[in-house]
């Protein structure tokens, strides 16, 4: 007797139709029309199943911060305060309370929408020290069997420019944090070559993963050498840290030539380096006056060269997006806009590039639908992934652990 057993569903790169049998919280048989009995049978009709959503880059300690929580922000994007100076005005209201609610909150509304694990950034500095780490600690501890969670200590005020900041760093890690944090953009006055070695060296140090924020503020006539992916991913072959390296944004490889761009991916190859690509296609690029940048990498290009491609939301209604809904069925269809992918095996790859793909940046173990497999599972209100990203369709289920976490009776369109 399965403890829930899921009928007829379809899965991205196989066809025909398969049964699931979940047992215990975990995947135990696969196939078409399996004998035996569940306590709960659920007849897909031929739907998608998708292994769970995983949100691998996701600023949760400033989410959801504009007022009454609602879309849009009070001033202009580029007010009289200019966009750092708002945030600090913003960030210094923030509490232990506050944070912890608005995290929580954000993590109810993307596991609605399917997401099962996460990789959030969070702000340590001397000025907040410890205190977002704090409340983000409490938030997976209560969600813990909802949702995994790793945090990322993001180094807002930089990691060189005032005395004892890296020992914070090392504080955090002692008290819970997963993965070491890296944004030279930040250390102003602080050359990116100097911040990107400090970090690494850090990382090197505590034995953990290193996420950078990479090329964020770079001009198009750049040479290849100062590339902040260049130095990360020659620094990551020197110090034997392939697959460790995870480079978000990358936003300087849209201005260069195809030839400059190709050497460039190599070198990321070797390094086995991930990247996660940001398609909100608001915040960049404000400054162009012509040929206006949008802040998207060289998404195609990369996995067309076997690169490890992944999207995050990133920001979701705060000083930096007014927009989003943790939701990556919609941040995928803004992808595939911005990125120009249209086929049907580019609208599949972008639901692997925010289910498989992201869960590989996390280390995520025994992820997938394959038998032994945790049961973390979505299933979709379409037979494709064209027809899901098209449509919007809705997450009928949301299932972890072999539980469902989260049901919904609308039905899209295509059915």
């Amino acid at each position: 007797m399965y403890d829930l057993l899921l009928r007829d569903g379809h899965l991205i790169g196989e066809s025909g139709v398969v049964d699931l049998a979940i047992q215990d919280g975990k995947i135990a048989a696969r196939g078409p029309e399996l004998s035996g009995a569940a306590h709960r049978e659920l007849d897909l009709g031929g739907r998608l199943v998708i292994s769970g959503f995983v949100e691998s880059h996701l600023h949760i300690d400033i989410a959801l911060m504009n007022p009454m929580e609602q879309p849009g922000r009070p001033e202009p994007y580029l007010s009289q305060y200019g966009l750092n100076e708002t945030l600090e005005r913003w960030r210094k209201a923030f509490t232990h309370a506050d944070i912890e609610a608005r995290a929580s909150r954000a993590v109810e509304m993307a596991s609605r929408h399917g997401v099962v694990a996460m990789r959030v950034q969070c702000h340590v500095d001397p000025q907040v020290r410890l205190g977002h780490l704090e409340a983000l600690l409490a938030v997976r501890e209560r969600y813990r069997e909802r949702m995994a969670i790793q945090i990322v200590t993001f180094p807002q005020q930089g990691l060189l420019r005032q005395p004892k900041t890296l020992d914070l760093f090392r504080e955090a890690f002692r008290r819970g944090a997963d993965v070491m944090g890296c944004a030279s953009n930040l250390d102003r006055g602080v050359h990116f070559r100097e911040h990107i070695d400090a970090a690494f060296e850090l990382a090197v140090e505590m034995g953990i993963d290193l996420d950078v924020h990479t090329d964020l503020g770079i001009p198009g006539d750049v040479a290849v050498e100062d590339l902040e992916v260049f130095h990360l991913a020659r620094r990551a072959i020197e110090r034997g840290y392939q697959s460790r390296v995870t480079a978000a944004h990358v936003c300087a490889l849209d201005s260069l030539p195809p030839e400059e761009l190709e050497g460039v991916i190599r070198l990321i190859r070797q390094a086995e380096m991930h990247i996660i690509s940001q398609p909100d296609l608001y915040r960049l690029g404000r400054d162009d006056r012509r040929h206006v940048r949008r802040g998207l990498t060289r998404v195609k290009e990369l996995l067309a060269a076997g690169a490890h491609v992944a999207y995050a939301s990133n920001n979701v209604r705060d000083a930096l997006r007014p927009l989003g809904n943790f939701d990556l069925l919609e941040e995928g269809l803004i992808l595939a806009y911005g990125a120009h992918m249209d086929t049907i095996e580019q609208l599949e790859t972008i639901l692997l590039m925010s289910t498989d793909h992201a869960a590989r940046i996390l280390g995520l173990n025994l992820y997938g639908h394959e038998v032994g497999c945790q049961a973390d599972l979505v299933v979709l209100d379409a037979p494709t992934a064209q027809a899901d990203l098209t449509t919007q369709s809705e997450k009928l289920y949301v299932i972890k652990a072999g539980r469902i976490v989260a049901a919904s009776t609308r039905t899209s369109q295509f059915f």
